[in-house]
């Protein structure tokens, strides 16, 4: 038997050797420099179409590589970052904008614009108002003029509203507007942004007429038509508001419904309001659905501790609970329990009251006759030796917008040991009228006739003036008074039955208020200094300072609960019970509200 050869490795090629294998070598790595470009160049155009295509995430993948292999190209790391921008990866265009800067500084003037507005879309207001104040700055690379001077103006004026500085925002825009000619495009948005600037800064006539103004050039401008429907409603004209948005169709976005929900609760239809703010996530919705309008669409109940006391040396503790529940839209059932003890040195009283209330709404928030809320309620007491029955009925009507009628007609009782020794009753018929004709203004005036189961008829102005100086905290100035005369006034011949009954008393105060909400917080205070005059039975002047004070602090505990602490107290007496001249009063109220 033969053996057969071993199989061998087939050799290696030779390598060559002399001119000729030189010069191969050199044309090898002459054609891959030549195709490496080629390659790069291919990629890059892979890329630029897919971006053209609108495939951002596809583009940028290719872009990475491109990136990897050239990390300091500052061409390249400007067009990524462009198209991070159309991905809306603002913060990563930011980014890369600032990578620019690192390798290539000379080319700081090419890339500022685009790293603020970049920087501004990332959530970044600060930082951007500092890049917008550069290019606009006097020292500038490039100074800036017309489109490109508006554009920065119109950055600018957006980061200070991203920051609060409402007052900067709306004079860079007015700045803006006055740098870009008319019929330059962008106009008529820059336009738009002036009169929401005018909105925030609450200057809502000036916002509705500058976007009535716009929408006169182009009726078929529905961002505007819709800004001017919020113009409306932040003016108080949350009626025609309602008619402005019903004309605009359905909301086409989350930011529209809550537009148009804020105006259904605004106007008092809150069941209108929360389906639209279903699934919502944004913070501002969430707070609106389950902190306010779900509170007036649920099952209620209070509990409240009040007390009082006076120079007269009258103190009165109370305890009032409470529940209700809504048996259809715009309507509210309500039971109450109160227990009330009151003494003075007249003696001393233990009372319990029961009040049974019904209140529903009548109309549509845009009908012509406007909108009515009847009230219907009985109360009845138990005291020493007597029950009463006190029926109350009341009406609030909403003919039209920055207009409120009110009017009552009720029993009272006067608490007061004399006064409930005596069998003392009230009836009252009283008629208000408000009127708001901005959001600054207000007005009011209301009269009364009371008459006492004595026949003693009591005849009683009133009215109010106030300007708000600000609205973030409302900061409301004012002036009030308020004036009666008594048919039968207590006298030397007439002793008195336990209720303040001077022949004519005259009082008026100027006043300060505040408020503001903290959430989960809102404060109130209230300040007046006033005067009065006073004239007895027997003709007899006196004079006093009906000034005042009072104190409030509202806790939402959660969604479902609420704290609220109030207190006060007043330099000189009106009302019902025992006053005058040198009257003060003081009290301290703590409740409790649930919803479920």
């Amino acid at each position: 038997m033969t053996t057969a050869a071993p199989r061998r490795r087939p050799a290696r090629p030779p390598i060559p050797r002399g001119r000729s294998g030189v010069a191969g070598v050199l044309l090898a790595a002459l054609l891959a420099a030549l195709a490496a470009p080629l390659q790069a160049a291919d990629t890059l155009a892979t890329a630029r179409a897919a971006t053209d295509r609108g495939a951002y995430a596809q583009a940028l993948d290719v872009y990475q590589q491109l990136l990897a292999a050239r990390p300091d190209d500052a061409d390249l790391l400007i067009e990524v970052a462009r198209v991070n921008g159309f991905a809306d990866r603002n913060a990563e265009a930011a980014r890369l904008y600032r990578r620019v800067l690192g390798v290539a500084p000379q080319r700081r003037a090419d890339v500022l614009a685009a790293l603020a507005w970049q920087t501004l879309w990332a959530g970044d207001a600060a930082a951007a108002l500092a890049l917008f104040d550069e290019q606009l700055a006097p020292e500038a690379t490039r100074p800036l003029a017309g489109a490109a001077r508006a554009e920065a103006l119109d950055g600018r004026a957006q980061a200070r509203q991203a920051l609060g500085e409402q007052a900067g925002a709306l004079a860079a825009y007015r700045e803006a507007v006055a740098s870009l000619p008319a019929a330059a495009g962008g106009h008529r948005a820059l336009r738009r942004r002036l009169a929401l600037s005018l909105l925030w800064n609450d200057r809502h006539a000036e916002a509705i007429a500058a976007l009535q103004a716009l929408l006169a050039e182009q009726p078929d401008d529905r961002d505007s038509a819709w800004a001017l429907a919020n113009a409306q409603n932040f003016g108080g004209l949350h009626r025609q508001a309602l008619r402005t948005f019903g004309q605009l169709g359905a909301p086409r976005s989350a930011g529209e419904r809550f537009d148009l929900a804020r105006a259904w609760r605004w106007a008092g239809y809150e069941d209108q309001a929360a389906p639209l703010l279903a699934g919502q996530t944004d913070r501002e919705a969430v707070w609106l659905r389950d902190w306010r309008i779900a509170r007036e669409l649920a099952p209620y109940a209070y509990a409240t501790v009040e007390h009082s006391i006076d120079r007269d040396r009258l103190e009165s503790l109370a305890w009032v609970a409470g529940a209700g529940w809504h048996p259809r839209p715009g309507a509210s059932l309500e039971a109450q329990a109160r227990q009330v003890e009151f003494d003075d040195a007249n003696g001393a009283v233990r009372a319990q009251q029961f009040q049974l209330l019904y209140r529903w709404r009548l109309g549509q928030a845009t009908d012509d006759g406007g909108s009515w809320w009847p009230t219907v309620a009985l109360r009845a007491s138990s005291l020493p030796g007597w029950t009463p029955l006190a029926p109350t009925l009341r009406l609030t009507w909403l003919p039209r917008d920055h207009w409120r009628v009110d009017a009552e007609l009720t029993r009272e009782l006067v608490e007061t040991p004399m006064a409930v020794a005596h069998r003392v009753t009230v009836d009252a018929l009283a008629l208000g009228l408000d009127h708001r004709p901005d959001a600054r203004w207000s007005f009011a005036a209301a009269a009364a006739a009371l008459r006492f189961d004595d026949g003693n008829v009591r005849l009683r102005l009133s009215g109010r003036a106030e300007w708000t100086l600000a609205m973030k905290p409302r900061w409301v100035v004012g002036v009030d008074g308020m004036q009666f005369g008594s048919s039968r006034p207590a006298s030397d011949t007439r002793p008195s039955r336990g209720y303040w009954n001077p022949r004519r008393y005259g009082e008026v105060r100027v006043t300060s208020t505040l408020t503001h909400e903290a959430r989960p917080f809102d404060v109130y205070a209230r300040l007046a200094f006033g005067t009065a005059l006073e004239v007895d039975g027997e003709g007899r002047r006196s004079h006093g300072t009906p000034n005042q004070w009072e104190l409030g602090l509202g806790l939402d505990l959660a969604p479902s609960l609420r704290l609220r602490l109030a207190g006060g107290g007043a330099g000189n007496g009106f009302g019902l019970s025992n006053g005058g001249a040198g009257y003060w009063r003081r009290y301290l109220n703590l409740s409790l509200n649930g919803w479920f």
